[in-house]
C-alpha cells in the first residue's frame, strides 16, 4: 500500500456475543457446534480510506459504532472480519484515563503511557516538564491517578498524547470533560498538529467544529457508514437523521461548560505563544462587566470589557493596542485596535503603566472564545503579542445557529384580495 495512505479499512466488521445466562457461555465451550449466544454486530462492512495529513470528522448517534471503529484503528480492538492497515504511530484519546493505572502516580503514568506510545525513556524525560506544564495539574502529578477528578485525568491524558509526535491522532468526545480554557488549548494544539501534517480522526457532537476543522466527514448509523463527503453536507444529513420521525435516538445535547479557570495572567507564559521586543509589556488581561467585576461568562446581548494593563520599558509615544476574539477553532470573529477606532493613546515614560479597556457589545452566539492581545508601534513594530491569553464562555438564552446572533425580528401580515362585492 502506498505511503500516502494513512488508514485503510476493507470490509471490516465487529461482532459481539451476548449470552442470556452465564452458564450459556460455559455450554458453548463444553459443547462446541451449538450456538448459545445472540450475535450483535457493532460494525458491518466498513470500507474507509484516509490519506496522510487528512482531517476526518466522524459523526453519528450514540451506539452508531464510532467508538468501535476508532478502537479498531487504534489497535485496542480486533475486528471479527476484514483488513486493517495503519501507517504510522497512532495516539488515541478514546476514553477518560484509558491506559492509566489508577494506583500509579501521574508521573509514573506519563512514563508508562509514553513508552506504550513508542517513546524511549530518555525522550519522555526530555518532554516531561513540557507535558506537566500543559496538563496544569500542579502537585497532583505526584499523586495516584485514582485521586484525580475526571477533568484532571483528561488533562494529563491529552498532554501525553500531544507530546508523543504521532503520525495519526484519534480524538473522541473525551475533551468535552475539560473546562473552557483547557478545551481552547487542546483545540489550538490540534490545529498546530494538523498544520504539521498529522492525520486526524475527530469524533464530536459539535457539528460546527467538524465543519470547520475537517476536510471530510463520515456519517455512521447502526454500525454502517451511511455517507462520506464534505463536512457541510454530511452534517446536514446527520441533522436530518436526528430529526426523523422514525429515529428512536434523539440528539445528545452538549452540556454547558462549568467550573472554569478562565484567566491566564500576563506573567504566566506556559503554553502561550508570545513575541515582541518587550519595549511595552502586557502585564495582565481581564474580562469584566462595565463596573469592573471580573467574569467568566458573558450573555449574548450584554456589553463586557476587555482590560489590558501595559507597562512601558522605554519612552513610547506611538502605542497601538489591539484585540482579536476567536472561536476555539481559531476563526477570527472580531478584531480591532486603538488606531482603527481613532483613539490616540498618551505618551508613556519608562515604568509608566496604562490600562486600556475595550468595551465590546456581545453579539456572538453560545460557545467558547479566546482573546488575543497585541501592542505595536504605528510603523508596525511589535512590542508585545500574546495569543489566546484569555478564554471566556458565552451563554445565549435565545436559540439560534451560527457564530453571531444578529437579533433578527419577525413581522407578518396577510394580504386579502377583494372584488366589488366579496372577498376572495
Amino acid at each position: 500500500m502506498g505511503e500516502e495512505i494513512a488508514i485503510s479499512l476493507k470490509n471490516v466488521s465487529k461482532c459481539y456475543k451476548r449470552y442470556a445466562r452465564p452458564v450459556d457461555r460455559l455450554k458453548e465451550v463444553l459443547l462446541p457446534g451449538k450456538n448459545h449466544a445472540q450475535e450483535f454486530w457493532a460494525l458491518r462492512d466498513i470500507n474507509l480510506e484516509v490519506s496522510q495529513g487528512e482531517t476526518v470528522g466522524i459523526i453519528g448517534q450514540n451506539g452508531s459504532g464510532k467508538s468501535a471503529l476508532l478502537q479498531i484503528i487504534a489497535r485496542t480492538l480486533t475486528p471479527t472480519t476484514g483488513e486493517v492497515y495503519v501507517n504510522g504511530r497512532v495516539s488515541a484519546l478514546l476514553e477518560l484515563g484509558s491506559g492509566f493505572n489508577p494506583e500509579f502516580t501521574g508521573r509514573q503514568n506519563v512514563f508508562f503511557n509514553g513508552q506504550i506510545l513508542g517513546l524511549s525513556y530518555r525522550e519522555i524525560e526530555d518532554k516531561f516538564d513540557e507535558i506537566a506544564r500543559f496538563a496544569e495539574i500542579g502537585d497532583f502529578i505526584e499523586q495516584p491517578v485514582k485521586t484525580y477528578s475526571s477533568g484532571m485525568v483528561v488533562r494529563l491524558a491529552f498532554a501525553v498524547i500531544a507530546h508523543t509526535e504521532p503520525k495519526i491522532l484519534i480524538v473522541d468526545e473525551a475533551l468535552s470533560v475539560g473546562d473552557a480554557r483547557f478545551q481552547a488549548r487542546c483545540m489550538k494544539r490540534i490545529r498546530q498538529m494538523k498544520e504539521q501534517g498529522v492525520t486526524l480522526l475527530f469524533v464530536s457532537h459539535d457539528s460546527g467544529s467538524v465543519k470547520m476543522l475537517c476536510k471530510s466527514a463520515v456519517l455512521m448509523n447502526h454500525g454502517r457508514i451511511l455517507e462520506i463527503g464534505r463536512p457541510k453536507e454530511v452534517v446536514e444529513h446527520y441533522i436530518a437523521l436526528l430529526s426523523s420521525d422514525t429515529n428512536e435516538v434523539k440528539a445528545q445535547e452538549i452540556q454547558s461548560i462549568e467550573n472554569h479557570e478562565d484567566f491566564i495572567r500576563g506573567h504566566q507564559e506556559n503554553g502561550l505563544h508570545r513575541h515582541g521586543n518587550q519595549l511595552a509589556v502586557i502585564k495582565n488581561v481581564t474580562i469584566s462587566t462595565l463596573d469592573k467585576k471580573e467574569i467568566t461568562k458573558v450573555e449574548t446581548g450584554a456589553t463586557f470589557q476587555i482590560s489590558i494593563l501595559l507597562e512601558a520599558k522605554a519612552k513610547l509615544s506611538d502605542l497601538i493596542v489591539g484585540i482579536s476574539i476567536r472561536t476555539i477553532m481559531g476563526l477570527v470573529v472580531y478584531g480591532t485596535n486603538t488606531q482603527l477606532l481613532d483613539v490616540k493613546l498618551p505618551e508613556m515614560r519608562e515604568r509608566d503603566q496604562l490600562n486600556v479597556c475595550f468595551q465590546v457589545p456581545c453579539h456572538v452566539n453560545k460557545g467558547v472564545y479566546t482573546v488575543t492581545v497585541g501592542v505595536h508601534s504605528e510603523e508596525g513594530l511589535s512590542y508585545d503579542w500574546i495569543d489566546e491569553i484569555v478564554v471566556f464562555e458565552v451563554n445565549n438564552s435565545v436559540s439560534c445557529e451560527g457564530i453571531v446572533d444578529l437579533k433578527s425580528d419577525i413581522k407578518f401580515y396577510i394580504e386579502t384580495l377583494y372584488t366589488a362585492d366579496k372577498r376572495l
